[in-house]
């Protein structure tokens, strides 16, 4: 984005005329009261601001500001002193603050501001080189200010990107609004002049179309709403909207702006360039655009308040106001809000499901020239159509933590149509893949998810242009491979895409911190411990500053796998600690995002008061990450079934076998259902069960159950010793109990050795495996 200059025909200030002055009054004064000017910091025509040291009570930097005595009569003067005592009521971190006011022997008013050694906003933003998040992050702090202004009875009247002044504190970009328009009650030689000249003080190129026209009638705080619409568009485009005194180019504009793309079609230069440069802006920041930039004051959001709203809602992934509520555009959002997070004892996969409607909008991103914007603008549109084709007469509200039937029964309906009607269109097919399978991922369909996340490599191979889209489908079918049992498969492919990763991208860039972290994941599913903690600590410490909710995301999935880790070695409170980090850091987001990573971190926190044998205290944490589970996704989602199936164990250890088989059975005839019964989670729900149905003295039936479980997980896992070495020691248990001792003894002795070999002799399973060899030896009389 280009900065601006300061001598652009449409910067001019507009002001009542007032006579020119020659050896103005103020030059020839050393200062204020207990205010030494130090140098002028502008002159305007309703007077000049100088920076001042203040001397008393304390000392520090302000900016006094002069107003000019020329026509002031009594009535203004009265109307000055209120306007000042309103100014000074004013307190918000975004407003700089009025401190004094008064009046010269002459008679002129004074005031003294805070002074703020900051940047013009827009030169702010393209100094630091601001992503679009950011700079849309920082302005709703600025409507915040403005909307603290108008809660007063202040109307701004001049707002612009001079007058909203950014410097760092802490780290974080701090807006002061300044120049908050005192002068604007002084402006007439009476009542009825104030009414018509004082509206039109402003700078013409973000003045309202009522302030252009001078109707102090229709003048209101949406005036104010106008201009911030036409700074935030500057700032995200690094183009101007046309003049709000040109009537007709406005409404052109204006409306080509809300259309599905703002791609210019035959408009004059005044409306194309614009346009073209909004493209590349996705939809739903240029409806926020088209409502503050409304001609037409009613349509425009009616607060600034409401402007920052919708423009947090739109940085938290939610459903924008100003975005016309359509099913389909419904459906998209909530798919983004409800990105699915699944790990049975691994990494939360945080799927992205939000394109299945506008699945490939991104590519308008970053398409400046005016063709290339046309035919991004058209593919988008066509994907569009396609998708909410199929999602169109679906509501959203019956997949939300009732049922995933219908997602289910859309994404089936997707795959199809795209495998038909893509067919020409590869670039297209290969996003559209791309999206369904990490929607099928979410849902716990892993076979399905790889079909298509294979696919969008395949047609993704080769083409520079679809580089990290191909990245990105080979990380999710190696992650795949260690949700299915198979990490070493998974670790060939995600070494070489690590590989790739440090050679093509930067240290922090979002795909290669994800490739990192899916890395260690499998690291830790392998059970190479000391290599995936070296991994996880890598991605930690890169992600420990930076300001991107994907980033965010990838560093709480980090610290959640480091805390599992740790407590898969015993290292029970180190995981503790580590898991309260990451609660620490979800404290104070209250999306729906953070919410499902604080249920996931609940259940894995639970999980390590099971082994440290605090079945009361993993209880109700269970029960609370159900809660939420369960609200989210619906009873049938298998992140949920996994928690289910924790609960039932935390009530079977403290000795409630009888309430905790429901749960057990819950678990594993979900996972039955989906799955079938030669997978992971299957076997390793119907090994649970048995365990219970053990406790309740039902050893035949345990027995049945885990002896099926341990046959089919040497055929599916053959290489995953410690899950099968878990297996053999719970059946060798049953075996004891249902009066079996010679095959409980060849079972534990074989467990043992196994845990030992995985886990290491000091594992806790090693040492139950052990502890239940030595019974069952003992029950067949031996030493």
């Amino acid at each position: 984005m280009g900065d601006q200059p300061d001598d652009r025909p449409d910067d001019r200030t507009i002001h009542e005329r007032r006579p020119e002055r020659s050896g103005s009054v103020e030059e020839s004064l050393a200062g204020i009261g207990p205010y030494r000017f130090i140098e002028p910091l502008g002159r305007g025509g309703m007077g000049s601001v100088w920076l001042a040291e203040q001397l008393e009570p304390v000392r520090r930097k302000v900016a006094v500001k002069l107003i000019h005595d020329t026509h002031l009569t009594a009535l203004d003067r009265a109307l000055f002193e209120v306007e000042r005592q309103t100014l000074a009521r004013m307190s918000h971190p975004f407003v700089a603050q009025v401190f004094d006011a008064g009046k010269t022997a002459e008679g002129r008013p004074w005031f003294a501001m805070e002074w703020v050694a900051g940047e013009p906003i827009s030169d702010y933003c393209a100094g630091r080189d601001l992503s679009k998040r950011e700079r849309a992050r920082l302005f709703a702090k600025v409507c915040l200010g403005v909307h603290h202004a108008h809660q007063r009875g202040i109307i701004h009247r001049d707002l612009k990107p001079a007058n909203v002044l950014v410097r760092e504190v802490d780290g974080e970009h701090l807006p002061k609004i300044i120049d908050f328009g005192v002068a604007t009650s002084v402006t007439g030689d009476g009542e009825q002049r104030r009414a018509t000249s004082a509206d039109r003080v402003g700078t013409r190129a973000y003045m309202s179309p009522e302030q252009q026209d001078g109707d102090a009638g229709k003048l209101d705080t949406r005036s104010d709403v106008y201009a911030l619409g036409v700074m935030l568009f500057e700032l995200l485009s690094g183009e101007r909207p046309p003049d709000a005194a040109d009537s007709g180019t406005l409404h052109t504009f204006h409306a080509a702006l809300g259309r599905r793309s703002a791609a210019a079609t035959g408009e004059t230069d005044r409306v194309s360039v614009p346009l073209v440069a909004a493209a590349s802006l996705d939809r739903e920041l240029r409806c926020i655009l088209a409502k503050a930039l409304s001609p037409d004051r009613d349509r425009r959001y009616a607060s600034a308040d409401e402007f920052a709203r919708d423009l947090q809602r739109w940085l938290a992934g939610e459903p924008v106001e100003a975005v016309p509520a359509t099913r389909a555009y419904r459906w998209r959002k909530f798919l983004s809000r409800h990105r699915l997070a699944i790990g049975a004892g691994g990494i939360a996969v945080v799927a992205v499901v939000a394109g299945l409607v506008l699945a490939v909008w991104g590519l308008v991103q970053a398409q400046s020239e005016r063709d290339r914007a046309q035919l991004a603008a058209m593919r988008a549109e066509q994907t569009s159509d396609f998708v909410s084709g199929i999602l169109g007469s679906i509501d959203p509200v019956y997949a939300s933590g009732e049922d995933t039937t219908l997602l289910r029964r859309a994404l089936d309906e997707a795959s199809e149509r795209a495998a038909e009607e893509l067919q020409d269109q590869p670039l297209i097919l290969a996003e559209i893949s791309s999206t369904i399978g990490s929607s099928y991922m979410g849902i716990g369909e892993d076979q399905k998810a790889e079909e298509h996340f294979r696919r969008a490599a395949s047609l993704s191979a080769d083409r520079p242009d679809q580089r990290r889209l191909n990245l990105h489908s080979r990380a999710q079918i190696a992650e795949l491979q260690g949700r299915i049992g198979r990490p070493k498969d998974g670790l060939t492919q995600s070494a070489e895409l690590l590989d790739t990763a440090r050679a093509e991208l930067a240290p922090t860039d979002p795909l290669r911190l994800h490739i990192h972290s899916v890395h260690a994941y499998l690291l830790q599913q392998d059970l190479r411990f000391d290599e995936s903690e070296q991994a996880l600590l890598s991605v930690i410490q890169a992600t420990a500053k930076l300001d991107d909710p994907e980033v965010f995301e990838t560093r709480i999935d980090a610290l959640r796998l480091l805390a599992q880790l740790h407590s898969d070695r015993m290292q029970l409170e180190a995981a503790l600690t580590t898991f309260d980090e990451a609660l620490g850091a979800l404290e104070n987001r209250d999306d729906s995002v953070a919410t499902l990573h604080r249920a996931l971190i609940l259940a894995d926190k639970a999980v390590v008061f099971l082994r440290q044998q605090r079945y009361a205290e993993a209880e109700p944490l269970l029960r609370e990450s159900l809660a939420i589970n369960a609200d989210l996704y619906g009873r049938d989602h298998p992140m949920t079934r996994s928690v289910v199936s924790n609960l039932g164990g935390a009530l079977r250890q403290q000795e409630r076998p009888a309430e905790a088989l429901p749960f057990y059975r819950e678990a594993h005839a979900g996972f039955l259902d989906q799955y079938g019964i030669r997978n992971p989670r299957t076997l390793i729900s119907q090994y649970n069960l048995g365990n219970c149905y053990r406790d309740l003295d039902q050893p035949q039936q345990a027995v049945a159950l885990q002896r099926e479980a341990l046959n089919l997980a040497t055929e599916v896992m053959p290489d995953n010793d410690f899950a099968i070495g878990n297996f053999r020691l719970g059946l060798g248990r049953s075996e004891l109990s249902a009066g079996n001792p010679a095959e409980a003894v060849r079972l534990l002795s074989i467990a043992a050795d196994t845990l030992a070999r995985a886990a290491g002799e000091d594992h806790y399973r090693a040492i139950e495996a052990r502890d239940h060899l030595e019974l069952a030896r003992r029950a067949l009389g031996q030493e």
